[in-house]
């Protein structure tokens, strides 16, 4: 059986489902130049990659409207906000301009950290939470970025727990990623199963961009061309005319610290040419990576001198 199936495509995006029995039953691949504007160029932040991730917001509430939203009445919907990441996904934009109104939304604080004496262990706790916007028979959308899926686990039991309180029903739980690794999507069907124990009815849907990416050890690093990569051969060859072989297996990671790029661009920027003049000693890359790692690193370097202006 092929894993990806083209379900739906027009101008803007590239819809495919993804049938594997470790995966969630309804899980979705998207492609499309906003999604790739993102993930190609791991060096834009700040402002640039807001306004790339409002227009990558239309397009994931469009693949739902596609999907998972049939049927499903505006009352009932709710966006689950993980602060800080999940505020960058601007799910409620997509609405409001797919929609023509503004969804209640629900706000969870969750910090990920290390366990110790591991390598790539992560746990998960809530630091903050509101959900007075949960309503009954609830449609909730959440954006995260997922690597060991451990903070989008733990965020989604405080989800579990507040509509138990509330003696509230879900009916469908609505994922999307930027950027999503191959091992956070398989964690996910543990939690479809539980989420069925709890809700019997419910359904989770699952939206990633491009692919299903290779979890590095460290259990942070996403990478393209990698062993776990899970991808349609479409976006594989997209990664080696853009990339290249080289650069397509040790580009850092596909979003770098999601968070960081999002919320202290100048920071991600320093961090950013930190990587790109290590990865440029690499005797192994090729014309192809260096020519991209070139590029990258001097729109960087302008990026940085945007900061030098007077208010």
């Amino acid at each position: 059986m092929q894993l990806f199936n083209k379900v739906f495509s027009d101008a803007q995006f590239t819809l495919y489902s993804a049938k594997r029995n470790d995966l969630p039953e309804h899980t979705y691949v998207i492609s499309s130049q906003a999604s790739r504007d993102i993930l190609y160029n791991p060096h834009i932040a700040g402002k640039k990659l807001q306004d790339l991730m409002d227009r990558m917001s239309v397009i994931f509430i469009n693949a739902a409207k596609q999907t998972a939203l049939k049927g499903t009445k505006l009352s009932n919907t709710c966006e689950l906000v993980y602060l800080s990441g999940g505020l960058y996904y601007s799910l409620n934009f997509g609405v409001k301009s797919i929609y023509g109104e503004a969804l209640p939304q629900c706000f969870l604080g969750i910090k990920r950290s290390r366990v110790e004496r591991s390598e790539g262990k992560f746990t998960a706790y809530a630091t903050y939470e509101n959900f007075e916007s949960l309503p009954n028979n609830a449609t909730v959308l959440v954006g995260d970025t997922i690597a060991t899926g451990a903070t989008l686990q733990k965020g989604l039991q405080h989800l579990f727990d507040a509509l138990e309180e509330k003696k509230h029903v879900l009916d469908k739980l609505i994922i999307f990623t930027i950027a999503g690794s191959a091992t956070g999507a398989i964690l996910l069907k543990e939690t479809e199963k539980k989420l069925k124990s709890y809700f019997p009815n419910a359904k989770l849907y699952f939206f990633a961009c491009e692919e299903l990416f290779h979890l590095m050890p460290d259990g942070t690093d996403l990478r393209f061309i990698h062993e776990t990569s899970l991808a349609p051969e479409e976006t594989n060859k997209y990664t080696r005319e853009v990339y290249g072989e080289f650069l397509g297996r040790e580009m850092k990671c596909a979003v770098f610290d999601w968070g960081t790029r999002c919320k202290n661009p100048l920071y991600h920027y320093k961090e950013f040419l930190e990587f790109c003049n290590h990865i440029l000693k690499d005797k192994q890359i090729d014309s192809k990576g260096k020519q991209v790692i070139e590029r990258m690193k001097k729109e960087t370097e302008a990026s940085i001198h945007g900061f030098d202006r007077v208010l």
